[in-house]
């Protein structure tokens, strides 16, 4: 497989990614709600109450987050698979630049939209506290842990910045032991942090350390696609774990299991998907299906810039649409409208922000 086409794949796994993320939170944010329609349905339409039905796998969909964990995980770890003696500066200068700058401009935008919907007297997360420890990426921690009501989805960007820094640690360790026993290491390390957590020590809590096995799996794929192990992985290996451990993450969610429980088999399915796109050879005929796939490869590229500002965005067009009509929008379809703008608005933000900094990120390293 070329590497133009690995990236085609990773792309296509970061829009879809993307795009389950957007569909949880609109449901979520920009929807009456499913409870409110089947608690009152005589105060809907007929229609209104039909394509309610549209949102039911949207719960389900929020776990794609993982899944963007594990494309960290294989993108990080990937160029550095077979390299004994990486620039770690380089690299720590790298990932900063390519993840703070955008973030700290979507605070910003955050702040106006916020601002602009009159969302800084009901919103008391706007405090100087807050806002220092979200420009300081420490707002996943206590003792006054949380984000910004108006973009909670900025929780995550701490977390990677958090692998960022673990990831040369780990590779320093992995790479002077040898050992496959290192890979249970970290697992034992995670499962310890997952299990003070589920006692209640919060500093262990949605950090990278609750995460880091997740993000660890990615690298593993990575570690496996370098040795050419997955580019004619048969379908016939992967379809049926692909399958079975969906069953089991989606009797997780349905049976309310221990959360940890629920990421790792979500995680499980993710990566078992990862592989499926790994050795998939897009020589489809059907256009659209090759359509679907270009689509979300192009989402994919956008895709950090649309997860920064889809929920400020969401916010914006909720304020908007009360304005008019008293209350957020009964018809699914009007919600699935407005999730439509905020993809060509991410891909300006893009245009705009991302690449941009991208560039002058990667100049000003080679200047070094």
């Amino acid at each position: 497989m070329s590497k133009l086409k690995r990236v085609a794949s990773i792309d296509f796994l970061r829009g879809l990614s993307c795009l389950g993320i957007l569909l949880y939170h609109v449901r979520v944010d920009l929807w009456v709600g499913w409870r409110e329609i089947s608690n009152f349905p005589e105060s809907y339409t007929a229609f209104e109450r039909a394509v309610a039905w549209l949102s039911v796998p949207a719960p389900f969909l929020g776990y794609a987050i993982l899944l963007f964990f594990l494309i960290s995980g294989f993108c990080i770890h990937y160029p550095f698979a077979e390299n004994s003696h990486p620039n770690w500066k380089a690299y720590i200068l790298r990932r900063f630049l390519r993840i703070y700058p955008p973030y700290l401009v979507a605070v910003v935008l955050t702040a106006a939209i916020t601002y602009f919907c009159h969302l800084f007297w009901s919103d008391q997360t706007w405090d100087p506290g807050r806002i220092w420890r979200v420009l300081s990426l420490t707002q996943n921690y206590p003792p006054d842990r949380g984000q910004f009501l108006s973009n909670p989805s900025l929780w995550t960007i701490p977390l990677e910045m958090e692998f960022y820094l673990l990831y040369p640690v780990a590779f320093i360790f992995f790479s002077k032991l040898k050992s496959p026993f290192l890979w249970v290491f970290a697992g034992g390390l995670s499962i310890w942090g997952v299990y003070l957590s589920n006692q209640g020590f919060a500093w262990t809590s949605f950090t990278a350390l609750f995460f880091w096995p997740v993000w660890l799996l990615g690298a593993w794929a990575a570690c496996l696609y370098r040795k050419n192990k997955l580019s004619n992985l048969s379908y016939v290996l992967i379809i049926p774990p692909l399958l079975l451990s969906l069953g089991l993450a989606l009797a997780s969610r349905l049976q309310d299991w221990n959360a940890w429980v629920q990421y790792l088999l979500w995680a499980c399915f993710y990566l078992c998907l990862l592989f499926l796109t790994l050795s998939w050879r897009n020589n489809s005929s059907n256009s659209l299906l090759r359509a679907l796939y270009r689509f979300l490869s192009w989402l994919g590229k956008i895709s950090f810039s649309v997860y920064l500002v889809h929920f400020p965005l969401f916010k914006l067009f909720g304020y908007l649409h009360i304005s008019i009509f008293a209350e957020k929008p009964a018809n699914f379809l009007v919600s699935l409208g407005y999730l439509c703008l905020v993809c060509p608005l991410g891909w300006l933000f893009y245009l705009c922000v991302e690449r941009p900094v991208h560039f002058w990120s990667r100049n000003l390293i080679r200047a070094k």
